[in-house]
Formats: structure tokens, sequence, C-alpha cells
């Protein structure tokens, strides 16, 4: 049993959209890896700064208690340093369990500064200040028995300096995506004009590309050039081999055509000459099909009424023209002209009648429309109906003659040249074939 699971939003890109997510992640990561880091370092330095500060002031603080200074306030206190001595050490408000670890960390750089202070009891804690902001604040004990106060003012926050990093980082990174994006789609244009390239090998004649950018990519479009002339070879020897195959099988039905009249009696004899008929009608028709893959044609300019109009002349009484009297384009008169008389051939065959339409200033060019009154087609007999010999139910059915060879031959006609055929079920019944014709550009 298969399991066929969904595709993820981002794997259903290209292969340049596939790449600019990868750098995209890969710059989001390490964002975030210096965000870390940042972090990481600026709360460290900022530790060992408030530890120095602090340490410097513990000792000196000390030394003066020593001493005896009456004015030990004023002395040890300073625009940043608040500094005093009390008999009893005052109670730390409650903290959190980050702020205490903080508090614990620059604690511990102090004695790593100071050696002199590690046997001093040490708290140190943080409280917020009224008009906003953090002191750092601690006390320590004295050898006298006495304790030794001190805040150290706006103690401040590691992230301000790690935020300046960051934003650094940021547009540093944000230049390097947009580099990275534009020279992913330099690089992909060569990979969009082969996907485009390969969408016409077997189609249109074969056209050759010019593939600029890294080696690798020049070696790619040579090695498409040289696969696209084998592919155009390899299907040009085919179809004339299967034609001159079809021209060699008229000459023996052309035999029994001739030694049919000696038939008796006469019903045998209409039997065997109306299978050769149709025999031959089949190779004729097959060796249209066949010449279509390899035709060759020149534009010129053509009035499309006009052209429509001699189409439709051959069904005088099942077809008519509906449209302007004058357009003029330059297109290919001759594939376009073949496709169309196959096309309005299958809408009298199954429909009954057939309308030409031409309408003119689509967004996509002129348009041409081949409507029958037929009962159209199932969804089956729709999604088949470009497959060489495929005929629908309804048309089995019926003795309309015809060999599922019209459709699928107007099809390549169109396409080779570059035009659009789309076939579809239009309201209110029947079948409507729409041509956007092979359109050129006017040589001068």
């Amino acid at each position: 049993m298969t399991l066929t699971m969904g595709k993820a939003p981002w794997r259903s890109r290209g292969f340049v959209g596939r790449s600019i997510w990868v750098v995209v992640a890969v710059v989001l990561v390490q964002l975030g890896a210096s965000v870390a880091f940042y972090s990481a370092i600026d709360r460290q330095t900022l530790r060992e700064d408030h530890a120095r500060r602090i340490g410097e002031l513990l000792v000196v603080g000390e030394r003066v208690a020593r001493l005896g200074e009456a004015d030990f306030d004023k002395v040890m206190t300073s625009h940043y340093m608040e500094a005093k001595v009390a008999i009893l050490p005052p109670e730390g408000p409650p903290v959190t369990r980050s702020r205490m670890a903080e508090a614990n960390a620059i604690a511990d750089y102090v004695r790593q500064w100071e050696p002199s202070l590690a046997a001093r009891p040490l708290r140190l804690w943080s409280e917020s200040r009224p008009e906003g902001g953090r002191d750092l604040v601690g006390v320590m004990g004295l050898e006298d028995g006495r304790w030794l106060t001190f805040r150290s003012r706006n103690f401040p926050r590691p992230w301000p300096i790690a935020l300046r990093a960051v934003a650094t980082t940021l547009v540093f990174s944000l230049a390097c995506v947009a580099l990275g994006a534009y020279a992913l789609r330099q690089l992909g244009e060569p990979l969009r004009r082969l996907t485009e390239a390969s969408r016409q090998v077997g189609a249109a004649p074969p056209s050759p590309i010019v593939i600029e950018g890294p080696n690798d990519i020049v070696e790619l479009g040579r090695a498409f050039n040289d696969m696209q002339r084998r592919i155009a070879g390899l299907i040009e020897d085919q179809a004339r081999a299967m034609e001159a195959l079809s021209h060699d099988l008229r000459t023996p039905l052309a035999r029994l055509t001739l030694a049919a009249d000696y038939i008796e009696p006469d019903d045998i004899k209409t039997l065997v000459a109306d299978n050769v008929g149709e025999l031959d009608a089949m190779l004729r028709s097959l060796s249209d099909w066949l010449r279509a893959q390899h035709s060759s044609s020149t534009a010129e300019v053509v009035d499309l009424p006009s052209l429509i109009q001699g189409v439709t002349a051959r069904w005088p009484e099942a077809a008519r023209y509906e449209g302007g009297k004058a357009l003029e384009i330059t297109t290919h008169r001759g594939p376009l002209e073949q496709a169309l008389i196959r096309l309005v051939d299958n809408a009298v065959r199954f429909g009954g009648q057939a309308r030409v339409r031409l309408v003119a200033g689509g967004p996509e060019g002129p348009l041409i429309e081949v409507l029958d009154q037929g009962p159209g087609l199932t969804a089956d007999a729709m999604a088949r109906i470009y497959e060489p010999f495929f005929r629908g139910d309804a048309a089995r059915a019926r003795d309309t003659g015809g060999f599922g060879l019209g459709i699928p031959t107007a099809e390549r006609l169109i396409n080779r040249f570059g035009g659009k055929l789309a076939i579809g079920n239009r309201d209110g019944g029947g079948v409507v074939a729409r041509i956007w014709p092979p359109a050129a550009a006017t040589e001068g």
C-alpha cells in the first residue's frame, strides 16, 4: 500500500525559493546564536565591572572604618555609590530566584577580585527604584562586628548593550539575505530558461538556448541542447519511417481496389471496396498526424476572416462564420488552416453543425472559437481528447467516420508554432474548441 502525504508549503517551491529559505533559516539560527552569545558576554562583563567597583569600595571602606573616620558616609559616598557603617545589618527585601542568582554571581566575582574579602560575610541583592531602574544593594561584616552597607545606584541591565549588538547583527543579516536572494535569483534565471525550453521539446521545432553563468550551468545548457537535437532527430526519423510505411501500404491497397472490380457477388465486392477505402483514409489521416510533428512553415501576413471563410466554405450547409470582415495578423497560414479544417470537420461530424467565431482584441490576441451542437463530452472523454485514435463512446455508437486523429493533429499543428488550443464543454451543451493562432513578429 502506498501512502501519499501532502507536501509542506515550503517544499512546493522551486530551487531558488528553497535556497532562499535555507539562507533565511541559517541567518535566523546565526541571529539566535548571536543574541545568546552577546547576552552572555554582556552579562558577564557587567558582573565583572560591578564586582571590581564593589570590591574596591569594600576594601577602602574597611580601611577607612579602621581609622575611625567620623565622616565615613561623606568620605565613601559618591554620585554612583552610597556607603555607611551600621551596627546591625539591614534586612533585604524578598527577591526572585533569578535576581538572587545574579547577585550571588557578582558576590563570587568580588571574592575573586579581592581575595582578602573571601572570609567576610557578604550578601547582595537588587532593589527597584520608585523613579525606575534598579540599585544593587549589599552588606559586608567588618572585623569589629559592625556592618558596612552600600548601594550601587542605577544598576544597569545587560540587554541595552546586547540589543545594540543584536540590531547591528540583524541589519547585517538582512543585507546578507537580500544579497543572497538576488544572487540566487540570478543563478536561477538560466534554470528557468531551461525549464521553459524543456516544455517545448517534442512539441515545437528545436531551438538551441544560450546559457550564461557558472561553468556547471553552462555545461548543463550545452547538454540540454545536445539532448534536444537528439530527441528531435529521433522523433523526425520515427515519423518519417511511419510515413514511408503508410505510403508503401497504399500500393497493395490500390491493387486491392482494382481487384475488387472482379469480385463476385456484388455484396462481397462492396464490402471489400469499403474496407479498402477505410484503410486508405486511415493511412492518410495517420500520415497527416505524423507529418504535423516535423512540419515547417514560414510566417506571413494573414487575413483571418478570409482564411476562416475559406475553411467553412467546404461545408456550405453545415458551417458558418461569425465575426468581423478584416483582421490581419502575422501567423503561420498552413498549420492554422489545416488545424481549422480538422476542428470544423470534427464539429460537423459529431455535432451536426459548426459555428466558427472570431473574437478580436483579447488579452492573448485574436481568438478563434469552433462550436458544435452536439451533446458534449464526459469528464473521462475530455481528459483523453488529445490522445491519438481516441474516440468517445458516443462517437463510436454513431456511424460518423473518423479515426480519432483530427484533434491530436490540430493540436500538434497549433502548438508546434507557438499557438494554443483548448477544448472544453460549453454551457447549454456542445463542445467549443478555442484557438489562439500562432503569432510571429513582422519582419522589418
